[in-house]
């Protein structure tokens, strides 16, 4: 429904619900160009692949751009599997996801508001049976060896997530990461669309890099991860760019960035590996969303591309909002 048609009453009901106008700026914010190198279709695959799965209920009507939930930060847990739990805190017995969960959370020690951090499990082998590890983005490090005491958690979430603790020999230490990193999700316990999908393009991408001899001077991984939202667009795919990566000998502007995929088919994978892999180009009919660490602005725009994350879950909000009020009768 067009902000432009509501009722006043909807409108005014809640105080909170952006009017109209504020409404019709998300819509121009969400046309506004990548501030990354694009290319508008992705390309064609060049010889068979797996056939796109059949029967799901994926939404192909809701446009992509701007369904990236805004974050701050994403930790990545190797959990070395992929069938977790609905809600990954409930997995019995040690458990890095629950217990950081319990400390960023709202109710947690170490909550931010106004700097979410997104925290997801992933198929990445773990390095040690006694300890955790974890990856961390926009840090780009691996630690490797994350003690799961109360105490050592504290020391890796404030040295390791949050950078406000000295460092010391007690510390967690990390390692830099250098190559790409492609995350699918494949959380069949959450969402059986995902746990389709997450498996078929995990594979599909593991041998179109093969073919693309890109392995040859970086190891990207791929891995599967759980809940990052958006299951109706399956396959949902990130891509995330080490601070060095390099295009044609020079840095690239992704470079220590991230690209959210959204509505991935086998028949696209070759495609994101040649163009965003390879070229450091955004596909812009898949693109969800992107992530700015560090920059200023795009364009000369500096406000419009802020805000562009801060608006990006305001018409999801309105929408349940708005939507709950007329199932309940108040506005019918």
């Amino acid at each position: 429904m067009a902000a432009s048609v509501l009722p006043t009453r909807c409108l005014l009901s809640h105080k909170s619900i952006p009017r109209p106008s504020a409404l019709r700026r998300l819509s121009t914010l969400r046309s506004l160009p990548a501030p990354y190198p694009t290319t508008n279709v992705c390309p064609s695959p060049t010889c068979a692949c797996t056939p796109t799965p059949t029967g799901l209920d994926i939404d192909h009507k809701r446009p992509l751009a701007g369904t990236k939930p805004p974050y701050a930060q994403h930790i990545v847990v190797c959990t070395g599997r992929d069938d977790w739990p609905s809600r990954i805190e409930d997995e019995e017995g040690p458990n890095l996801a629950k217990e950081l969960k319990k400390l960023l959370g709202p109710k947690g020690q170490f909550h931010d508001r106004d700097h979410p951090i997104l925290i997801t499990n992933a198929s990445l082998p773990t390095t040690a049976p006694s300890s955790a590890s974890a990856y961390l983005f926009p840090a780009f490090q691996h630690v490797p060896h994350i003690d799961l005491s109360p105490s050592g958690l504290s020391r890796f979430v404030r040295s390791s997530v949050l950078a406000d603790a000295p460092q010391g020999p007690e510390l967690p230490t990390s390692h830099a990461i250098n190559a790409p990193i492609i995350l699918i999700c494949g959380h069949g316990g959450r969402d059986q669309r995902c746990g389709i999908f997450g498996p078929l393009l995990q594979a599909e991408f593991r041998r179109a890099l093969v073919k693309s001899s890109l392995q040859s001077d970086v190891k990207t991984q791929v891995a599967l991860v759980s809940h990052i939202g958006g299951h109706k667009f399956a396959g949902n795919v990130i891509v995330y760019f080490p601070p060095g990566f390099q295009v044609d000998g020079e840095v690239a502007p992704l470079a220590g960035q991230g690209v959210w995929y959204g509505r991935v088919e086998p028949r696209h994978v070759e495609g994101i590996v040649a163009e965003t892999v390879g070229r450091g180009r955004v596909v812009k009919e898949l693109v969800r969303g992107w992530t700015e660490w560090g920059v200023e602005g795009f364009e000369g725009d500096g406000q419009r591309a802020r805000s562009v994350r801060s608006l990006s879950g305001v018409w999801d909000t309105w929408r349940r909002w708005l939507w709950s009020d007329i199932w309940k009768g108040r506005y019918v």
